[in-house]
């Protein structure tokens, strides 16, 4: 009989291999609304539980990822009786289309919602044709 910390036994001729469980961080996808100004993309984050401080936002040509633990409410040495909180770590890939300027986003995090205004570079902006 296996133990729950141990894996398969896979067994090839005289050869055995035993895979081990790994121990894998699961991650809570904070849902978003996102928002299209004249210059920009809007997007928040509901990441309820996180702090500013331990959130990673980080940004690439074509790619906007971000990262952050979720905090424990209570941290006080009462013996805890319930426990329904969640804490595992918030986790959000989202993909960014040529016409977004990747080194001009800005980031904000109050009340337990992050804000990414993504601005747009020239080609993307709407250019209005004058009427002659």
């Amino acid at each position: 009989m296996r133990k729950n910390n141990e894996g398969a036994l896979t067994r090839r001729g005289t050869s055995a291999l035993v895979r081990h469980r790994e121990p894998r961080e699961e991650y809570l996808t904070p849902v978003a609304d996102i928002f299209e100004t004249s210059d920009a993309f809007v997007v928040r984050l509901d990441m309820p539980g996180a702090k500013k401080e331990s959130l990673v936002v980080s940004a690439e040509p074509m790619l906007i990822t971000v990262k952050g633990p979720v905090e424990k409410y209570h941290t006080d040495p009462a013996r805890t009786l319930v426990s329904e909180t969640v804490t595992k770590a918030y986790y959000r890939v989202f993909n960014l289309t040529r016409g977004l300027d990747h080194t001009r986003i800005q980031a904000e995090f109050e009340d337990g919602v992050l804000t990414m205004t993504i601005p747009k570079n020239d080609e993307m902006k709407l250019k209005e044709i004058p009427i002659q």
